[in-house]
């Protein structure tokens, strides 16, 4: 998606005016939090800890806004040479020292493919989609998988995020695809984003049909 030059005007003047006054009443509720509220009883501490956490997530929203009102225009990446399965593996470590039920699967003979890109808007694409998985599988466990795949065109690098044992082969996942869902709700912007960010560096998102797969992502690999 490209906005013309009313839109981005309009996402800037948006986020400018959400963003001075979503960060008094964080600072305020920052003052609240404080030791001198702890003798506070527990249903007002409560209802201070959930206004916390939704302040915290409209400012979240606020910065999304912005990355998409800077990424759906004429975005220029900032482009060097990134080992993307590492960088996979980095986000999913991550996710599962902090109690997440997430594992990562890649063949030795692929780890050390490269892509040409961000690797920082790159790990932002895969925390979101590690996100969005785990969001529609629940309780359930989460694994992405990984494939270089040199047959039939471009040679690309492949990530799976599913179920454990999510596609045996990149051949299954490529055959299958359907339209990649970015505007799903409870995600904030973070798909769109994601969305813009794949196309930034000409790759590809999509859903896996008739499979055990909640979504993929491919990109080139560096030449």
């Amino acid at each position: 998606m490209t906005l013309d030059d009313d839109c981005r005007r309009l996402l800037a003047l948006l986020t400018h005016e959400m963003r001075s006054p979503g960060a008094v009443v964080a600072g305020y509720l920052r003052m609240l939090k404080g030791p001198s509220t702890s003798d506070l009883p527990s249903r007002e501490q409560k209802m201070i800890e959930e206004a916390n956490r939704s302040c915290a997530r409209l400012m979240h929203i606020v910065q999304e806004l912005s990355d998409f009102r800077e990424l759906a225009g004429n975005y220029e990446l900032s482009r060097t040479q990134v080992p993307i399965f590492p960088l996979c593996e980095e986000v999913i470590t991550n996710a599962a020292q902090e109690g997440s039920d997430v594992s990562f699967v890649v063949d030795d003979a692929d780890r050390d493919v490269i892509v040409d890109g961000s690797d920082v808007r790159l790990k932002q694409v895969i925390a979101s989609l590690l996100s969005a998985t785990m969001r529609e599988r629940g309780n359930g466990p989460v694994e992405a998988r990984a494939f270089a795949y040199r047959n039939g065109g471009p040679p690309i690098a492949l990530v799976v995020f599913g179920e454990p044992g999510v596609a045996q082969s990149a051949g299954d996942v490529l055959k299958d695809q359907e339209p990649f869902d970015c505007w799903r709700g409870g995600m904030g912007l973070a798909l769109p984003i994601a969305h813009q960010i794949v196309a930034a560096h000409h790759g590809s998102l999509w859903a896996v049909s008739g499979s055990r797969a909640t979504c993929a992502l491919s990109l080139p690999l560096s030449a």
